[in-house]
């Protein structure tokens, strides 16, 4: 007579099943609903730093600032804008400060070279080669680029010129004019300038973003040549 064993395999029940699943899950669904969490603020903050209003102030900042330290501070002129006539600003009695609409530099385009026999020597006969002149037109902050022409450059008898314009950039059409229209000032000591131009401005997007714009630049006496 045989007797036998009966073997049984033991296996995971539904319920162990549902268990080892929902155990699983957990931690991919954190590891989801951070990655979701990080590119989500990954990309506010992108649009946030790039937002048009923010790109227009680092376009003002970069131009103002390489061209003003490249220019000539003998015959660098701010100008006050009425119905589109340019007159030199001038202070008021008892004032060295001067506010206008629009400034013009008057700079030098070679660039140093040390290389060159003359490098070590100051050109005082060549004031500047180009010209740039930042104005306000309405809401936009406007750049004349050209070439200086004798004693010409940006304005001739209180009206811009285009005789030696090169290309006009707009750097901006977000200006705030509530907050007023005279962004370049510098002070006037014993009828020159002192060299010193300051730009004040605030840049609004209509969509409760302001950028303030604070930053002055001091012009040069003379260009290496």
């Amino acid at each position: 007579m045989q007797t036998g064993k009966t073997s049984h395999k033991q296996g995971f029940s539904l319920i162990e099943l549902m268990v080892v699943v929902a155990t699983i899950a957990i931690p991919i669904l954190a590891v989801g609903i951070l990655a979701a969490g990080g590119s989500k603020s990954f990309q506010q903050t992108y649009d946030s730093i790039h937002k048009p209003i923010k790109e227009d102030a680092l376009a003002i900042l970069t131009t103002f600032g390489t061209i003003g330290r490249k220019s000539n501070r003998s015959n660098y002129k701010v100008y006050r804008i009425s119905n589109g006539v340019y007159t030199e600003a001038q202070p008021l009695p008892n004032q060295e400060t001067t506010y206008g609409q629009a400034v013009e530099f008057r700079y030098w385009d070679d660039p140093f070279d040390p290389a060159n026999p003359g490098a070590e020597t100051l050109e005082v006969s060549n004031t500047g080669t180009h010209y740039v002149l930042f104005y306000l037109d309405g809401e936009a902050l406007k750049a004349d680029f050209g070439t200086v022409s004798g004693n010409t450059a940006a304005i001739l008898n209180g009206s811009r010129t285009t005789a030696n314009l090169d290309t006009t950039q707009v750097l901006t059409q977000q200006v705030d004019l509530t907050e007023g229209t005279d962004l370049f000032t510098h002070d006037v000591i014993g009828g020159s300038g002192a060299g010193c131009v300051r730009l004040k401005m605030t840049l609004t997007d209509g969509e409760d973003e302001s950028v303030e714009i604070k930053t002055s630049v001091q012009l040069r006496m003379n260009w290496p040549r």
